[in-house]
């Protein structure tokens, strides 16, 4: 079978000396509070703060004014505080799980609570259309204005890349940071992989840069992942969508897998739940801290994307490492139940097939495929469902994303700045091509037309 907030990524010299762990939570939380109205049955005004936890187990939302049966809320002006980023903003409320309160006549004080679970998919907790923390990143790299150095304009070159293994911290614990190896997964380690003399502490990519480079111009970053079984990154961009003026990484694999969740992370089904601080993600972070540390790169332009392994990679990537990506893109692939806590809302594009038996799109939509326990996921419908939550999207409205690629819905209630679009196919595994039309050419235009985050 087919296996597939908001900080900085740490400096590239942490990557050679032995990275102390501290505790990670597993869930990311976000404050808000605010002044509100509510609409419905019996409603109320009063003044309401409690916790959003967007990307965790359980969301839900506990303040004083909005209530009644209707459940429809709409927010004044608050402020979002999300891992120590604050943002103003103003917001429409949706409607929780369940609505509770009780309130006096149409205008009196009242209470209510609100929750729904989130890590299965249902939003929890109050969704604002108004502005929303991005991961902030902005401006040039530390490369830039130094010459190129390890790579060139016209192939792909291979380079090894140390990471250190993590002290003071296990995954059985979930308590790792995001910048080295947990020790389960290190060299001797009951989850290590080991595979032409690379380890998840040792581990290769290719980049080739853009034609005329000149390292005074910031560049896009692109990195790419190849289905399960492909060649070595040495070989070229592990995915390409046809990206132009960007520097191209090669993502590659130990085995024949990315190890970004499910048996391909862990190594066995039991060993699952130690992916919650799996290899990929520290893998992708000290990539992205070398190339921005030797090469001239636009902090708020780095995207990943790939097909079904390199599918779920990027999936897991636009989580637990969306307070340093911008926009991911995919083909195939899935939300993994044990993987990194989401760090933020993330722009994506998601090509998905119908006659998928390998990477199945799932519940919702295919009620009828059970959860798959070598893949660790309900499928890749329940990636979309976790992202409009995340990007508080308001609703589940769409409209026609591009005439030119007409199965590709955009989702109406989202915000700008993070777009979800879904491109559902009538096609087998790993298809972007639908009669005429190849939807691999929606990609490039839809992550290069991404404004930067707030």
């Amino acid at each position: 079978m087919t296996h597939q907030s908001w900080f900085r990524a740490a400096p590239w010299a942490a990557l050679f000396v032995a990275a102390a762990c501290s505790s990670a939570p597993s869930n990311t939380t976000s404050v808000q509070s605010g002044t509100g109205s509510s609409s419905g049955g019996g409603a109320s005004a009063g003044a309401g703060s409690g916790t959003v936890s967007p990307s965790g187990t359980t969301g839900s939302t506990v303040g004083s004014g909005s209530v009644g049966a209707a459940g429809s809320s709409a927010g004044g002006t608050g402020t979002n505080a999300t891992a120590g980023s604050t943002v103003a903003g103003s917001g429409v409320g949706g409607t929780g799980a369940s609505t509770t309160g009780t309130g006096a006549g149409g205008s009196g004080a009242g209470t209510g609570a609100a929750s729904g679970a989130s890590n299965s998919g249902a939003s929890g907790g109050t969704a604002g259309s108004g502005a929303l923390a991005g991961n902030g990143r902005h401006g040039m790299s530390a490369g830039c204005g130094k010459a190129p150095n390890g790579a060139v304009s016209s192939s792909f070159t291979n380079h090894k890349l140390p990471i250190p293994e993590c002290t003071g911290c296990t995954a059985t614990m979930g308590n790792c940071t995001r910048d080295c190896i947990a020790p389960e997964f290190a060299p001797g380690g009951v989850s290590d992989q080991e595979a032409g003399g690379e380890n998840f502490t040792n581990r290769d990519f290719s980049i080739e840069l853009p034609s005329n480079y000149q390292p005074g111009t910031p560049y896009p970053v692109f990195m790419g992942g190849g289905g399960c079984g492909g060649g070595p990154p040495q070989n070229g961009n592990g995915y390409g969508i046809n990206e132009t003026g960007t520097i191209q990484i090669g993502l590659g694999y130990l085995v024949r897998c990315f190890a970004d969740g499910g048996s391909a992370c862990s190594g066995d089904q039991k060993y699952e739940p130690l992916c919650v601080n799996g290899p990929e993600v520290p893998y992708v972070r000290a990539i992205l801290s070398w190339v921005e540390a030797n090469f001239c790169v636009d902090l708020s332009r780095e995207f990943i994307g790939g097909g079904s392994s390199g599918g779920w990679e990027a999936m897991t990537l636009g989580c637990g490492d969306a307070d340093q990506l911008r926009g991911f893109v995919s083909v195939s692939g899935g939300k993994r139940e044990h993987q990194w806590p989401c760090m933020g809302p993330m722009a994506a594009l998601m090509v998905v097939n119908d006659m998928d038996t390998a990477n199945p799109i799932g519940q919702p939509d295919q009620p009828n495929v059970p959860f798959n326990t070598d893949l660790d996921s309900y499928g890749s419908a329940h990636e979309r469902i976790d992202l409009l939550a995340r990007n508080a999207c308001v609703g589940t409205a769409t409209a026609m994303y591009d005439p030119a690629f007409p199965k590709c819905m955009k989702y109406t209630g989202c915000p700008a700045d993070f777009p979800v679009i879904w491109c559902e196919l009538p096609e087998g595994h790993d298809n972007t091509q639908d009669g005429t039309i190849n939807y691999l050419n929606a990609m490039w235009p839809f992550l290069s037309a991404l404004p930067s985050e707030p």
